[in-house]
């Protein structure tokens, strides 16, 4: 089987993740060019240096999956693409929608021309788009648990961008200062974030958008305990226990789960529970055999379909 992967804009680099996780774990022919685009963080990437050879290597491909919010069309990335089997894996504020703190810039009928339909965070498994979640990669697998308690408690937030509540925890925060430390960070390339977190007894992802994102995977790698505002709207199977601390957007609420949750006795619990999470939800071998069943099932479906069988 062979599969390109095109996207247009990777921010995070998890389209390159999803990439070199499904080349690493199974025996696909498997390909990713992203475009250009700006980088601060230092994220791995591969951008086109062949337009040409790009669009042969679309043409040879059983299956052309595109990573990220823009739909399918001819023309994507200046690539003629309608005449293969499409996946589209949405991943941002593009697709989400105004009422879910996104900017709603394509309507989920946009994407009919995709045999196959995911999005990398549950929240946007809409159901006029589709239920497939296919999470975020990270290589964890040979990644030690690292969290140790502190005293005081360190409660840390790094925002990359305007989207993810910082606002609303930094009030919280700021009614935590007596009992913890607290610190917001900015900054910080991508291999410098990921070392810090480490020091974090919890560490804080985002508060808008209604799940957590890379920066709580790369948190929870190292079994940090981590907390984020979890939509009501998710659903997750019943075998899925997230360990992500989380609660309603009332300040006060987040205040009292917090002090409730600052015991050396609790956070080693969560913080064993979210390093095993990671490694089975998140992890390069689980994303890979995932993706593997679902090229195939796209391949056997003659049929457009949305649901995860």
């Amino acid at each position: 089987m062979k599969i390109t992967i095109l996207s247009e804009i990777d921010y995070a680099g998890s389209g390159f993740k999803m990439y070199e996780a499904i080349k690493r774990h199974t025996d696909i022919d498997i390909e990713y060019y992203s475009g250009k685009y700006y980088n601060p963080y230092g994220h791995q990437e591969n951008t086109i240096q062949s337009r040409k050879q790009v669009q042969n290597r679309i043409n040879e491909s059983d299956i052309v999956h595109l990573k990220g919010d823009f739909p399918p069309k001819d023309g994507y990335m200046n690539f003629k693409i309608l005449h293969k089997p499409i996946i589209v894996t949405v991943s941002g504020s593009h697709f989400r929608k105004k009422e879910y703190g996104g900017y709603g810039k394509f309507m989920s009928y946009l994407y009919s021309k995709a045999r196959i339909k995911t999005a990398f965070t549950p929240d946007l498994c809409y159901p006029d788009y589709s239920s497939i979640w296919t999470p975020h990669p990270i290589d964890c697998e040979n990644v030690q648990r690292e969290w140790k308690w502190r005293d005081p408690p360190l409660l840390m937030h790094m925002p990359s961008n305007n989207n993810k509540g910082t606002d609303f925890i930094k009030s919280v925060f700021a009614k935590l200062k007596k009992k913890c430390e607290v610190q917001i960070i900015k900054g910080l390339s991508f291999k410098e974030a990921v070392e810090k977190r480490k020091e974090a007894t919890i560490f804080f992802d985002q508060f808008k958008v209604g799940f957590y994102g890379n920066s709580a995977i790369e948190a929870m790698q190292y079994g940090i305990p981590t907390a984020a505002w979890i939509s009501p709207f998710v659903k997750m199977k019943k075998e899925r226990i997230c360990p992500v601390i989380t609660e309603a957007r009332i300040e006060s609420k987040w205040v009292k789960l917090i002090e409730s949750t600052l015991y050396e006795e609790i956070l080693m619990v969560n913080s064993i529970e979210a390093k095993y999470w990671c490694d089975k939800i998140h992890s390069y071998r689980a994303v890979a055999e995932q993706w593997e069943d679902l090229y195939y099932k796209c391949l056997n479906h003659k049929t457009y379909f949305t649901e995860a069988e």
